[in-house]
C-alpha cells in the first residue's frame, strides 16, 4: 500500500516504537496499535497532500542505458 511509504520516517519509526513498547507491556492490543498505524498513514498522506507546496523537479543526461 502506497500509504505505508511514511512508516520509515523519523517520526513514523518513534510510533512504531512507542507501539511497540504498549504491545509489550500489555496497555494495548496489537489490533490497537494497527489501528493507530493505518490513521497515521492517512494523516501523514492527507497532511502532505494539503499543506505541502512545494515541488522538486530535475533533468539529466543518460549516458548508457541497459534493458
Amino acid at each position: 500500500m502506497a500509504y505505508q511509504l511514511y512508516r520509515n520516517t523519523t517520526l513514523g519509526n518513534s510510533l512504531q516504537e512507542s507501539l511497540d513498547e504498549l504491545i509489550q507491556s500489555q496497555q494495548i492490543t496489537p489490533q490497537l496499535a494497527l489501528q493507530v498505524l493505518l490513521q497515521f498513514d492517512k494523516a501523514i498522506n492527507s497532511a502532505l497532500a494539503q499543506r505541502v507546496r512545494n515541488r522538486v523537479n530535475f533533468r539529466g543526461s543518460l549516458n548508457t542505458y541497459r534493458f
